[in-house]
């Protein structure tokens, strides 16, 4: 019966599908934070869509990004549909002014006078293309000519439009720097309305940026917690707007993705400060080789201890021992994983015990036991571990 009659409205399934492309676009934007570089944190629905914050040097920049879908999916986006210009027929100054401001890329445009040098670009993405006027558009203050009518505009009236938001006029340069920091992210994928493809593209992303390999199950369920962390970063209003408010309400930081991979953040911190620059990758494989073993949390924060202790052992010994000596003591090391250790599929710390016995009397017995230990070895072996998971 329902089926025979038409629906009154359906903006309402209209809306969540955009606002689900949004989430997306915010989910793998956030994955990007595991490459542990310049990304360090994506702000959900705050200033636009989302925001993706970078350090540079002792400064951070934010990248502003809106996501807007549309069908049908063979439209491409025009100059009106995002400026407010008319490609034919005329307008006046303050229409131009009034159409503009109002525009998308008019809102996003006013973040790189609010934000100023804080601001390192404005995006547009999007699940269509755009056509060829736009790109023009796109290409002409790219190329720094503006020889095209519309760039012409957007340079002319720039100040007029942001006259509120801006202390003193810019200078033709100044504006012509803050139009470059425009971007259009075309037919993107994990944004399309009838997207199939997300998981692959974030089960990619997370292999991509911390090279941790997941199952077909594992990865849905991490993806249902990823997706479940944004939808709640964007949701609700933050009454009182402070750091911490910021960053409780609508931040998603590595220790958010740590909780959702099931990566002791302890563990990862320790391998962080040892130089670790595969930090992830390196307590995923020591997790989950201990985790068969059913190993508790501390022991799995013990061995990524000794794994720090051993990487910090062998970076300062560097200095210190011959060359001929740190290569004989790695070898040994080397020698007792792959001929007691490497056949099995977990590791049990009283398994290790015995082994490590043997290779610290044995290096007394040969003079190169310097200042090593029980746990420096162990760490030595857990290093060997994680280079032969990740070859």
């Amino acid at each position: 019966m329902l089926s025979t009659k038409k629906p009154r409205e359906q903006s309402g399934r209209d809306t969540l599908a955009r606002f689900g492309a949004q989430i997306r676009s915010a989910a793998i934007a956030s994955l990007e934070i595991l490459e542990g570089k310049e990304i360090d944190r994506v702000y959900c629905d705050l200033h636009d869509d989302f925001v993706v914050r970078k350090r540079k040097g002792t400064d951070f920049v934010y990248i502003f990004y809106q996501v807007k879908t549309k069908s049908p999916v063979n439209y491409q986006w025009k100059i009106f549909d995002l400026l407010g210009l008319k490609s034919r027929g005329n307008q006046d100054c303050d229409e131009k002014i009034d159409a503009i401001k109002s525009s998308f890329v008019g809102k996003l445009l006013l973040h790189t006078v609010v934000f100023e040098k804080a601001c390192e670009n404005v995006i547009f993405q999007t699940n269509i293309h755009i056509d060829q006027n736009l790109q023009s558009l796109v290409d002409d203050i790219e190329s720094n000519k503006y020889e095209n009518k519309h760039s012409k505009d957007l340079l002319a009236v720039f100040n007029a439009c942001f006259c509120k938001e801006l202390k003193d006029d810019l200078s033709e340069e100044s504006i012509k720097e803050q139009l470059k920091k425009l971007q259009f992210h075309t037919d993107v994928q994990y944004v399309k309305l009838d997207n199939d493809d997300f998981d692959s593209y974030a089960k990619k992303s997370i292999f991509k940026y911390s090279e941790v390999e997941l199952g077909h199950l594992e990865a849905k369920e991490i993806l249902i917690k990823l997706l479940h962390l944004i939808n709640k970063k964007s949701s609700g209003i933050i009454k009182n707007i402070t750091p911490a408010t910021i960053e409780s309400e609508a931040a998603v930081s590595i220790d958010d993705l740590l909780s959702i991979l099931s990566i002791s953040k302890e563990a990862y911190n320790l391998l962080i400060s040892s130089g670790d620059d595969k930090a992830i990758k390196s307590i995923s494989i020591i997790q989950r080789s201990l985790e068969k073993a059913n190993a508790d949390p501390n022991i799995i924060e013990f061995c990524s201890k000794c794994k720090a202790r051993w990487d910090i052992w062998t970076m300062n010994s560097r200095h210190e021992i011959h060359e001929l000596h740190l290569k004989a003591i790695k070898d040994r090391v080397r020698h007792v994983f792959e001929t007691h250790l490497n056949h099995y599929n977990s590791l049990r710390i009283s398994l290790l015990q015995p082994f490590v016995d043997q290779l610290l009397n044995d290096l007394e017995s040969s003079n190169l036991k310097y200042d090593l230990t029980h746990e420096i070895l162990i760490g030595g072996l857990f290093s060997e571990l994680v280079r032969v998971k990740s070859s």
